[in-house]
């Protein structure tokens, strides 16, 4: 559903929900009587279980006082349907997660508490949350959400691939142009069969809207909607014509797989040595390097050929943690303990190391369980020292619009129609960037803005 119209349906509950309250303690027929507090997340798989196993431990430590319920929503889209129900109903969680692209809408539906204000009444310090991740979710000078499955985008390469190519395994591309040039020569043919590619990437505008930010490229306007409401994407540039052609040519001369907007068969393909080098998140750097039969490297994300070093950076991708508002005091002082339990070094080790996602405390690096496992996987740390190494610009810190999702929808489209020959890229890229325009302007009316 688009983000307008998701919006348009919370906005009209949301007075409802502040005065109307969900009581969710004891009534479950075991004879608890304590808070139960109920948490939706989009966490499927491995994920799901690490999940499972954090609210197993904290239930486990709650025993008789406060029981969290974590319900699996769907994929993020899903849930956001979801939550825009609850509200209409009166039913709404206390806790949901939402992916990153998602924060400018739910400060929007002003249904929320910032996540700053319940630090701030609970005793809990910001100052040991990653900077660069807080920063991402700072709205109005506050922390609105509590970063939860945070990730960085990295360039995986199968080492093994680089010596035989002739290729230094400890020097990975930098840029797209060094990317092109190893990519040909990691490329293996016979006649028109390859049988390795030089790279595979799935068509995913997140791993676009990273290459533009590592080049300091502002994705809209506004400040990249940091300064204010943004009203309109800022894409007909010579750095994003590039990053298209680019991958567009790759795919055209054989050196890159299409995998389409499938992000699980681009991992696969890499996985499986059909191609050297993999555009990908860290959240699966942990299977991504347990499933290859090869040494597979870690490097940061490559920048596009016109950046210049250190004058942008990448940022997170992922999402985070809301707290909803309308709820009886007692059970958001519940809600706000398993937030710190989620946000303490402890359970951020537990999380990093059990699915790949950067610990969004900085302090669970120091723990016994972060250091046993940099033991077999000294890569985990990459991740979160690329994010610090960004620079505090509005460009690294990501664009802040109500109609992201449709955002990278459309940035897909720019890449997948040059990729099959459909259109050029100044066409594709001065067609999306007109669409978009009136999505903006809708979405900011639906919030009077």
């Amino acid at each position: 559903m688009p983000p307008g119209r998701i919006l348009r349906g919370i906005s009209v509950a949301v007075s409802a929900v502040m005065v109307t309250s969900v009581t969710a303690c004891g009534g479950e027929g075991d004879g608890f009587s304590g808070q139960t507090v109920t948490f939706w997340h989009s966490m499927a798989g491995k994920n799901g279980e690490a999940v499972a196993k954090l609210v197993a431990d904290y239930n486990g430590r709650n025993t008789g006082k406060i029981r969290v319920q974590a319900i699996y929503q769907g994929k993020y889209n899903d849930a956001l349907t979801k939550l825009r129900a609850s509200i209409q109903s009166r039913q709404t969680p206390n806790l949901v997660q939402v992916f990153e692209i998602g924060t400018k809408l739910m400060v929007d539906t002003k249904a929320v508490v910032p996540f700053a204000d319940l630090a701030q009444a609970g005793g809990f310090s910001l100052d040991d949350l990653e900077p660069g991740i807080a920063r991402y979710y700072t709205v109005g000078g506050k922390l609105q959400s509590l970063p939860f499955n945070a990730s960085a985008p990295l360039l995986f390469y199968n080492k093994d691939a680089f010596k035989e190519a002739g290729l230094d395994p400890d020097k990975p591309p930098t840029t797209l142009a060094e990317m092109a040039k190893a990519a040909k020569k990691l490329t293996v043919k016979s006649g028109d069969s390859v049988s390795r590619y030089g790279f595979v990437a799935s068509i995913d505008g997140w791993l676009v809207e990273q290459l533009l930010a590592n080049a300091g490229v502002e994705y809209c306007d506004a400040g990249n909607g940091r300064a204010g409401a943004a009203t309109a994407v800022n894409w007909n540039t010579p750095t994003l014509k590039g990053i298209v052609d680019f991958w567009s040519t790759s795919v055209k001369d054989g050196v890159a797989l299409n995998v389409g907007r499938n992000n699980t068969d681009a991992s696969a393909a890499f996985q499986a040595g059909r191609a050297a080098m993999l555009p990908f998140t860290s959240a699966n750097l942990r299977d991504i390097i347990g499933g290859a039969k090869f040494e597979v490297g870690v490097a940061n994300y490559v920048r596009p050929d016109d950046a210049e070093q250190g004058k942008g950076g990448v940022f997170n991708g992922g999402g985070s943690i809301w707290t909803l508002a309308g709820h009886p005091k007692e059970q958001q002082d519940a809600a706000f303990d398993f937030l710190k339990y989620l946000a303490s070094p402890e359970a951020q080790a537990t999380w990093s190391t059990s699915t790949g996602y950067i610990a969004v405390n900085a302090k669970a690096q120091d723990t016994a369980t972060y250091q046993e496992v940099l033991k077999t996987y000294p890569d985990f740390a990459k991740p979160a020292e690329e994010l610090r190494a960004a620079a505090d610009v509005p460009a690294a810190q990501g664009c802040l619009m109500g109609a992201m999702p449709q955002a990278r929808d459309k940035m897909n489209d720019i890449v997948e129609s040059v990729i099959l020959g459909r259109a050029t890229p100044e066409t594709a890229i001065a067609d999306a960037e007109t669409a978009m325009t009136p999505a903006i302007q809708s979405y900011n009316k639906s919030v009077g803005q």
